[in-house]
This record gives structure tokens, sequence and C-alpha cells, in this order.
């Protein structure tokens, strides 16, 4: 694809992933919305998250956190594309989310995207207290490409040994790239993400000269997932992206970690996300209060 082609490609989606916004329901109420600016460094810049207090938890608590990173093929979404499932979580598990609006391909291809998911973990590590998180509980939660940045910022913080991660929720992530697998035979040309999304969204994301199999960006080829932090990945049924999911918990079991993956009977790619349109994604309520329970737990708030 040339770069006009991408630039078309990708404003259609944002156009399109915007328009979905109703289709994700009423919001669920907060306590608090806070509007964050996360000083960032290399380059310097400021990272825009927001910060959603949920009205469940006794007032002057100190809550866990979550770090939510939004999907969107690393090249759409923003803050209020996935508000609806930011806010839910925030209810559900009595915790903070933190829900952070990382730069986009193709004006930001990888890293930029991770770099500003690591830093805002770097940043909660060291200034929880101030929001009225408790930095010894931070977990990390995203869908789609949202997932695999949370577990490449995982494997990223273990790598540095940065800040401690107690768990990771996984929502239909990618993990391989390499689209090889029977969920991509049987779903690739027919449901989302197809195999020409998949291919405009990493023609946007991953410059020339990155390996689209390295770990950072497909968090499958790491050469260990050991000391990793514990993870639930759930998937669809019917998403392309299914067999990868389940193959990256297995990975991360294999290795010592204690991971878990669920397939979703007739779900397709987004069900978590619509979870409040019952008719289209049955099951999508039942999986997002799984994956709640399964960071409640790990929280020790279960």
């Amino acid at each position: 694809m040339t770069e006009q082609d991408i630039a078309a490609a990708v404003a259609r989606m944002r156009a399109e992933y915007r328009a979905m916004i109703p289709s994700a329901g009423t919001p669920d109420l907060v306590a608090e919305e806070r509007t964050l600016a996360i000083p960032a460094s290399g380059p310097a810049r400021t990272i825009p998250a927001r910060l959603y207090v949920p009205a469940t938890a006794p007032q002057g608590m100190t809550l866990p956190v979550i770090l939510f990173v939004h999907g969107g093929g690393f090249s759409a979404g923003d803050l209020e594309t996935h508000e609806v499932l930011a806010r839910a979580i925030a209810s559900k598990a009595s915790a903070l989310v933190v829900y952070v609006d990382y730069r986009l391909a193709p004006e930001h291809p990888f890293p930029a995207g991770l770099s500003d998911v690591y830093a805002t973990l770097e940043w909660l590590a060291a200034h929880a207290p101030e929001i009225g998180g408790d930095a010894t509980r931070i977990a990390l939660a995203g869908d789609s490409a949202g997932g695999t940045l949370a577990a490449a910022t995982a494997l990223l913080a273990r790598e540095r040994r940065g800040a401690a991660v107690v768990a990771q929720w996984l929502m239909y992530p990618s993990t391989s790239n390499r689209m090889d697998t029977p969920s991509w035979a049987e779903y690739g040309d027919t449901h989302f993400p197809t195999r020409a999304a998949k291919g405009m969204f990493m023609s946007a994301y991953i410059p020339a000269g990155i390996d689209p199999y390295s770990p950072l960006v497909a968090p499958l080829s790491a050469p260990s997932h050991a000391g990793l932090p514990p993870a639930l990945v759930q998937t669809g049924e019917m998403d392309p992206l299914r067999d990868e999911g389940v193959a990256y918990a297995e990975a991360l079991a294999r290795a010592g970690v204690d991971a878990h993956a669920v397939v979703y009977p007739g779900q397709t790619h987004g069900f978590m996300q619509f979870f409040k349109d019952r008719a289209s994604n049955p099951l999508g309520e039942a999986a997002v209060d799984a994956g709640v329970a399964f960071l409640r737990s790990a929280f020790g708030t279960a």
C-alpha cells in the first residue's frame, strides 16, 4: 500500500469507528472524571489520559489502578471510543481506571504508541498516591490492539525491571501477525479484522526496517515469557485473532505464568467493547465480568 492509500484507509476507519460510539450504549456513572497530562521524555511530550474514579468505592479509600489501553488497529480510537467499557470496568472493579490516549499510526508508527503506554505505566508507579491509587496494585488491560500494547508493555516492564504489574487482562489481542492459524483460515476473509484490514494496520503501524514478528510488535514471538504478570486472554469463537490469543496464554502458562484463555462461543471481534448491545453480543457482559473478577482477585479485593 502507498502512503496515500494507508492515510485514506485510516481516515475512513477513524470516521467509522467514531460513528460506532452510540452502539456501545450509555456510559456508567462515576464519582469523578478527571483529565490527566502525563509528562514523558524521549521525545519530550505530554500524554493525554482520563481518570475514572468509581462511584462504587468508599470515599477516601486508596484504590487499585487499571491502566486501560484502547483498540483500533494502532491507528484509530481515542478517549471517546471506549469510554463505555472503561467506565464499566471502573464501576465493576471498584478501581481507578486510567485510560491512555496514546499516539496513533501512521502519523506516529511503532514504537510511539507503546512508548506512551509504558511511560504512563511508569508515571503511575511513581505517582499513583497523588490520584488516590495504590502503586503496588497496578494492572494492565486492553482490547484488540490495546491488548497487544498491554502485553508488550508487560514485556517491556520485565526487560527494563520497571514498574511491577500484578495482572494483564487481554481482550482478543493480536499476538503473532502471521495470520497462519486455523481461525485465520476460517474467518480471515469474512470477519473483522479481515486479512485486508490486518494488512493495512500492519502497514500503518510497522515502519520499514522493523521486523513485524519482533516481540514488542508480536508478543507471542518473545524468546521467553517467564516472569510476566498473570494473564487472562479472552477471545470470540468467530474472531480471526482467536487462536493466536489462545496460543499466547498457552505460551505464558508453559513459562510458569498463571495464564488462562477463554473462547466465547459465537462471539466476534469487539464483543466486549460493545457488551451493552446484548442482541449482537450476548456474552459480552459475562466476559467483562469475568475479566473484572480476574483483576479483583489479583488486587485482593475479590
